[in-house]
């Protein structure tokens, strides 16, 4: 029952805004690391809520946290474990949506930092 209720905690952990926001950073950049202070940027989400979570990821052996000075880079483990793979892929169906509204925002922010390079 431990198991079980081990692997509701990670499905819950990981349909967070924030989780969802490092899952589809990670997938869309292809980085095996994540800035965290880049994220909070993007999604506009507070950066000590994303160290916090990152943290939590870490405590579940589904990410390593990089401190780096007063930021923290984040190393997803999903290529290493096919169980936290599963699961993920399992949360970004079960949240299409607000996968895509996340998808969504970084192309946005990303057409933006482009054109405002290219004036």
């Amino acid at each position: 029952m431990n198991e079980k209720n081990s692997q509701d905690g990670l499905k819950d952990l990981l349909s967070t805004r924030e989780v969802l926001g490092i899952i589809c950073y990670g997938k869309h950049h292809n980085n095996k690391m994540i800035n965290c202070s880049r994220l909070s940027e993007m999604l506009k989400i507070p950066v000590n809520r994303l160290k916090e979570v990152s943290i939590k990821l870490e405590e579940m052996n589904v990410a390593k946290v990089h401190k780096m000075g007063q930021d923290i880079e984040l190393e997803m483990l999903d290529n290493d474990n096919d169980f936290i793979k599963h699961a993920i892929d399992e949360v970004i169906w079960e949240n299409k949506q607000e996968y895509g509204k996340i998808y969504k925002k970084f192309i946005t922010a990303e057409l933006l930092d482009f054109m405002e390079e290219n004036k």
